[in-house]
């Protein structure tokens, strides 16, 4: 898995970078593993876990959850549940049908936060986009917004094929909502009140997906992104 690094963002905080490619862009994905509790971890939006990356998981504490935040991030979602059997698997509104089925023991993602995590996290549903189902995170302790495809954040953009993509995608060299997601954005008011409701956290930087993550300024930028939905 050449190209894959887990790197400490924030006290609490890790993430693992790994390439991958839209429409022959490289968009690269990003998955966020949170400790939780003493000693347990969650993985949202997982990318592909091999054995090495495994074993540097399993140093940072025991993994209790792997999380499916949208119905677009759940390509590895299965294989991260073979590397660590013991997780609850919690899926986002959707995406058991995208799996072929939901797995034995696996709990719905909503809007309000699990008993696991409900002490270091906030979360919130973007409703109003019903072929996403995209749910938000905010950890209070390090002022972390963890977005998942809502946002895009190239900055600075990539050169070639992937940077003429991200300009028609409307996502090129800002934190930005692109024009895929805002098609997909079928009840404006429902939107508008997750992008309020979001505002309202105390966050100074964003974990994104796809895209180099804001670590500073964040919701200024955020709210700049946003200020047209």
């Amino acid at each position: 898995m050449p190209g894959s690094t887990l790197e400490e963002f924030a006290p609490g905080i890790w993430t693992v970078t790994a390439p991958f490619k839209i429409a022959g862009s490289q968009f690269g994905t990003r998955m966020t593993v949170i400790r939780v509790g003493a000693s347990e971890l969650i993985l949202i939006a997982p990318c592909p876990i091999d054995e090495v990356l495994e074993a540097k998981i399993r140093e940072l504490g025991s993994v209790a959850a792997v999380i499916a935040p949208n119905c677009f991030h759940y390509y590895y979602f299965l294989d991260a549940l073979k590397r660590f059997p013991d997780a609850v698997a919690f899926l986002a509104e959707g995406v058991d049908e995208k799996i072929g089925g939901a797995p034995p023991n696996a709990r719905s993602l909503t809007g309000e936060p699990d008993p696991l995590w409900k002490a270091e996290l906030e979360q919130l549903a973007i409703a109003g986009a019903p072929q996403v189902n995209e749910i938000v995170f905010y950890h209070r302790a390090s002022r972390t917004l963890v977005l998942t495809d809502f946002c895009f954040n190239f900055n600075p953009p990539p050169k070639g094929w992937t940077g003429v993509f991200l300009r028609i995608a409307g996502a090129y060299g800002k934190l930005a909502v692109s024009r895929l997601m805002r098609s997909m954005l079928k009840d404006r008011s429902k939107v508008r009140d997750a992008v309020d409701r979001i505002l309202a956290w105390d966050f100074d930087r964003i974990i994104v997906t796809h895209g180099q993550n804001v670590g500073a300024n964040a919701k200024r930028l955020f709210s700049e992104a946003t200020a047209d939905l």
